[in-house]
């Protein structure tokens, strides 16, 4: 369980320490978070856009705040009141208590990746706690970078915390860091999605790459030391010594160059929620992105095939999965069962998510079923930035969104085509154009022609190829692509109505994603096409010549997510109210003695 550190060593303000802990208040909830020595280095701006996100409730004596091994997803800060947590085993024995008083925090590890509560958390009294959700903090990290420097641990003489995150803390925060390294930015990961670990291929590997164009380097120096003479008669005799080597040279410094380049480019990420293989094919010079959900794993299996591949613990993971029966290699990595224990670490991480969703879900419709009262009351506050005033957008501004690449309107995502395609197909309408005027120049000022002898002609031709550019515009607009909470639908309209193809699939027969920037051009701009592998046969369905495909990749992935998430919800609603009703027919079966005794009473003479 992450905690404060020292945080009774923390500068309150005098009124503090005449109050006491128990029961003090503050004037400003900035202020307090301010004053809190993880957030002690954050500015004023800063704190205003974390105020945003850490509402507050109120709980009363008795109020359970959290149950052991429910999923815990927040850091939770005492205002107000006490708070005592207490970690029973499974015989229920108490192993561990402690409280918390205002200004103490736990959580801290909460922020950054969601795990299940150690102990069961009860409130001691009348008193408030404020709420950091764990996605709402990546959200305010990925809108404010500069806070991350300063959650950086600052330590005293003595070696206590006096600002900033613990070390442990620290750690996952530079999950964070490494998820906005430029080098992960063609990932696009989602904003809950962390780095856990992330590797290239073996620098051994490397080497032996590069050992050829490295031989070649070294003979062509030896063989000029050797063969060239030290002082040429002539500038031309100089030129015919040095020709070959300097040519030799340039080819074998360009084959090291590109070679580093392919190694550099082909890496193995595995984040919190999905597999991912980026490769750089370098003799058709495209990217692949692979990427495939945790909870698809199925086993893993490292393989180190030689005696020498033992010794520098090289070797490959070999990661077998539930879509379509698909296997991924990590291969030719360093200490590759660090990927078998990173993924086996997740593995149990999402068990005990999974099981903590599934206890809340059951106390909840228990508790609705019965009408409990929630244990924490949120407490409303002005919002000074609100105005009410509706955002209307202008004629101009709706007009030019039907032409965005991505355009999210509700629950519906629509993509278009990248627009190096749209000037790729206006390109030779336009050139015709540009050709008419041209030749009109030359008829009317070479050949001294006037115009009203063929302007019939060039009316004709010129609407003809403002009708073939408009056309192209249209068709360019018209074929879509569409992401909704059900749905992933490929759209082909031509244009002014002369007709319309439609594939769809839906999110739940969707196997795997994969993007991919097909040649140089495609690479450079950023466009290329997204492939999703559905359960149908022959249903497969590609988006093809969109910008910035894995970006899509991960919105698919992000909404497969939502999807299966509500379908757990849904799939459990009836099952968990007749377990409620059920229960309810028990204990009014109970209450009116109507169940017999179903063992023996115990008797002192047995």
């Amino acid at each position: 369980m992450a905690a404060s550190k020292n945080a009774s060593a923390q500068q309150w303000p005098d009124s503090y320490a005449q109050n006491g802990w128990e029961g003090c208040s503050v004037s400003s909830k900035l202020e307090f978070l301010g004053q809190l020595s993880i957030f002690k280095n954050l500015d004023e701006g800063e704190l205003v856009a974390l105020g945003r996100i850490a509402p507050e409730f109120a709980f009363s004596d008795g109020s359970v705040i959290a149950y052991q091994r429910d999923v815990a997803d927040a850091l939770i800060i005492v205002r107000n009141g006490r708070l005592f947590a207490k970690t029973v085993d499974e015989r229920g024995i108490v192993r561990h208590t402690r409280s918390y008083l205002p200004g103490d925090y736990l959580g801290e590890l909460w922020l950054f990746a969601p795990d299940a509560h150690p102990a069961t958390i009860v409130g001691k009294g009348n008193g408030t706690i404020l709420l950091i959700r764990g996605a709402d903090f990546l959200k305010f990290l990925s809108d404010n970078p500069t806070v991350l420097a300063n959650l950086e641990p600052t330590y005293d003489q003595s070696d206590n915390l006096v600002a900033g995150l613990t070390e442990e803390g620290w750690a996952e925060a530079q999950k964070v860091m490494a998820k906005i390294d430029r080098a992960n930015a063609d990932l696009s990961l989602l904003p809950e999605e962390l780095v856990e670990y992330k590797t290239r291929r073996s620098r051994y590997n490397l080497l032996l790459r590069l050992l050829p164009p490295l031989l070649l380097l070294l003979a062509t120096l030896v063989g000029t030391f050797i063969f060239v003479p030290d002082s040429p008669d002539n500038l031309g005799e100089f030129i015919r010594y040095l020709g070959l080597p300097a040519l030799l040279t340039v080819v074998a410094l360009f084959w090291l160059l590109i070679n580093f380049l392919d190694w550099h480019n082909d890496y193995f990420v595995i984040t919190n929620m999905h597999l991912i293989h980026h490769e750089f094919h370098l003799t058709s010079l495209r990217t692949s992105i692979s990427k495939i959900p945790i909870d698809k794993v199925q086993s893993v299996e490292v393989i180190k095939a030689s005696l020498i591949a033992n010794i520098f613990n090289v070797g490959t993971a070999r990661i077998t999965t539930a879509a379509q029966n698909r296997v991924l290699y990590f291969d030719n990595i360093d200490d590759p069962i660090a990927v078998r224990d990173t993924l086996n670490r997740l593995s149990r991480r999402v068990q005990a998510l999974d099981a903590g969703r599934e206890q809340a879900v059951m106390r909840d419709s228990l508790e609705g079923h019965f009408h409990v009262e929630r244990p924490l009351k949120p407490i409303q506050e002005e919002d000074e930035s609100a105005t009410g005033e509706p955002i209307r957008q202008s004629r101009l501004a709706n007009f030019w969104r039907s032409y965005r690449y991505r355009v999210e309107d509700g629950t519906t995502i629509t993509y278009h085509k990248h627009l190096f395609v749209l000037l790729r197909n206006i390109l030779w309408p336009t050139a015709t154009l540009i050709m008419l005027f041209l030749l009109t120049r030359l008829l009317m000022v070479t050949f001294q022609i006037p115009i009203s002898q063929f302007w019939i002609l060039l009316i004709i031709l010129v609407l003809a190829n403002l009708i073939w550019l408009i056309w192209e515009i249209e068709d360019w607009r018209n074929d879509t692509f569409q992401l909704t909470d059900r749905l992933i639908i490929d759209i082909d309209r031509r244009p002014f109505g002369f007709g319309e193809s439609r594939k769809q699939a839906a999110l739940s027969n969707i196997q795997n994603v994969n993007a991919l920037r097909p040649g140089l051009l495609a690479t450079i701009f950023n466009f290329g096409k997204v492939s999703v592998e559905t359960a149908g046969v022959d249903a497969d369905i590609t988006f093809e010549d969109v910008p910035d495909p894995s970006k899509i990749q991960s919105d698919i992935f992000k909404r497969l997510e939502e999807f299966r998430q509500q379908q757990r919800v849904n799939e459990g609603i009836q099952r968990r109210k007749e377990y409620a009703v059920l229960l309810d027919v028990y204990k009014q079966a109970l209450e009116q003695g109507r169940i017999p005794q179903r063992t023996p009473p115990l008797s002192g003479n047995d």
